[in-house]
């Protein structure tokens, strides 16, 4: 079986692929959760340059789909977390009856 070979990605096209801005994945990589760039030259030649393995992209949208799957996706575990804390408010008849509401009479003559 013959290896397919590696594929650079620009920015533009990264941020395509997963949908993110040009600073959001500059943050992820800071941040040691997105796959770090690949400089393009040495020198002078295409200096600032820079593109993304594609195989690493791919295999960072996979990580993804697969923590959501096995529910290890951080913002979700803390979304339903804090909903499990929410402590529900009044309910609407106590709000109603509060502001002075009052529901219209059926029995109305015009």
């Amino acid at each position: 079986m013959r290896a397919e070979p590696e594929s650079f990605l620009t920015l533009a096209q990264v941020g395509a692929r997963v949908a993110l801005s040009k600073s959001e994945i500059y943050k992820r990589i800071r941040h040691g959760t997105f796959p770090k760039q690949v400089p393009m030259g040495d020198g002078e030649e295409g200096f600032g340059r820079v593109s993304w393995l594609e195989s690493e992209i791919s295999a960072w949208i996979a990580a993804r789909v697969s923590a959501r799957d096995k529910g290890t996706d951080n913002r979700r575990k803390h979304a339903l977390k804090a909903l499990e804390q929410r402590q529900p408010g009044p309910g609407k008849k106590r709000r109603k009856a509060q502001a002075g509401f009052h529901a219209p009479s059926a029995a109305r003559s015009g």
